[in-house]
């Protein structure tokens, strides 16, 4: 497969995201984007939103049953943002303990050495 380099700039703290994301699940940065990209499509293809949800018929829903899902819709993805931002502490949690493991190993062979 042919490739090119396509530079995005983003915030430190959107790379830091994108690079955990990428990691958890064991994909590189690249591959991460291409699959959102095509997600993304086949969501556009298929009529629906950016984050994959389809549409509904208007004719099939009351007034106040389309508040009440978009009233759902709305906390569910403010629920979904504050576990994606509880996860993204808890691992960074983690790589601390990580190096900070790390660290006491290293200290204990200089120690033993």
């Amino acid at each position: 497969m042919k490739t090119e380099r396509l530079i995005v700039l983003v915030s430190p703290e959107e790379k830091a995201r994108v690079e955990r994301l990428a990691k958890r699940q064991c994909k590189s940065v690249g591959e991460l984007v291409r699959n959102a990209l095509s997600d993304f499509e086949a969501a556009q293809d298929a009529g629906g939103k950016p984050n994959g949800m389809a549409p509904v018929e208007d004719a099939e829903l009351s007034a106040e049953q389309k508040a009440a899902l978009e009233r759902l819709a709305e906390t569910a993805l403010s629920t979904m943002q504050r576990a994606n931002a509880a996860l993204d502490k808890a691992f960074e949690a983690v790589e601390e303990t990580k190096a900070q493991l790390a660290e006491q190993r290293a200290k204990k062979r200089t120690a033993s050495a």
